[in-house]
């Protein structure tokens, strides 16, 4: 029976983990406060535009010994999948409070987010993939896209993407 029993969850985990996504859910995140870097950019140029500023990010919070509190959170605004359309593109890292001079980046509050949230398994530029499927389903239940989304970076492996994991966020109401 328990030879049974263990069978039943690697096979859960297996389909599960093969998959590029995980079951959608409605929710609330509540407001985090940031270190964060504003630009405009679009979704073409945006690896080109953002360069090192990622790591100089983390550098930065090292520096000011911030207590960071979350994973990087890498926020849209207006984004809809058009290449060439210019977006605000906010890098930020959760810190547990504002402390000291933050130079070119800046400290700021992202405001509490309902939305919609699925996990994307594997490599950024199969990203899409998942948000093509979950912009369907927010017009079924009949809910409303405000043009902002928000990733979170949860497992990071630049060597081997098909090991990265990202929570999408898509803001409704």
């Amino acid at each position: 029976m328990k030879t049974i029993k263990h069978f039943s969850v690697l096979i859960l985990f297996t389909i599960l983990f093969t998959q590029n996504t995980l079951a959608m859910e409605k929710k609330t995140v509540q407001k985090t406060t940031v270190l964060c870097i504003t630009l405009n950019t679009t979704l073409k140029t945006m690896m080109n535009d953002t360069g090192s500023l990622p790591d100089e990010l983390m550098a930065k919070a090292a520096e000011l010994k911030l207590e960071i509190t979350g994973l990087p959170i890498w926020v849209y605004d207006g984004a809809d999948g058009n290449p060439d359309k210019p977006i605000k593109l906010t890098i930020s890292v959760p810190v547990a409070k504002v402390s000291g001079e933050p130079g070119k980046f800046s400290f700021a509050e992202l405001p509490e987010f309902h939305c919609i949230s699925e996990m994307h398994l594997g490599p950024w530029d199969k990203l899409g993939e998942t948000y093509h499927k979950l912009m369907p389903a927010i017009a079924q239940q009949g809910l409303t896209f405000t043009g902002m989304t928000r990733e979170i970076y949860k497992v990071i492996d630049f060597g081997h993407q098909e090991n990265c994991v990202t929570e999408i966020q898509i803001e409704v109401k």
